[in-house]
């Protein structure tokens, strides 16, 4: 089974970086549009296969890069107090499984 978590550490650095620049995912996407466009360019005409693929690419990161961009523009310092929440309703979902597992485990 596949477990995913929040990095809370990771959060509050991105979410400092992001405070004092906070263009930085815009410029990222810019980035990656530019780089896509000319990974395109250079595949030619025999490789068009090759262009969609890196179309769709370029499309769903780019846009997912702006859309994290206005997100953290949008919480704000809120950034790392829906962190910490998102953390403590893990740890509580988690303690609550172990409780109900140790219960099952003792019948």
């Amino acid at each position: 089974m596949t477990r995913y978590s929040i990095d809370v550490g990771g959060v509050s650095r991105e979410r400092l970086a992001l405070a004092h620049d906070p263009t930085e995912l815009c410029a990222c996407a810019s980035a990656v549009a530019t780089a896509t466009a000319g990974a395109m360019a250079a595949a030619g005409s025999e490789g068009a296969g090759l262009r969609a693929s890196l179309d769709r690419l370029r499309t769903v990161h780019a846009r997912a890069l702006d859309a994290l961009a206005e997100a953290a523009a949008a919480l704000g310092d809120r950034l790392d107090q829906s962190t910490a929440e998102a953390r403590s309703v893990e740890l509580l979902v988690t303690s609550s499984l172990a409780e109900a597992g140790a219960a099952v485990g003792g019948r």
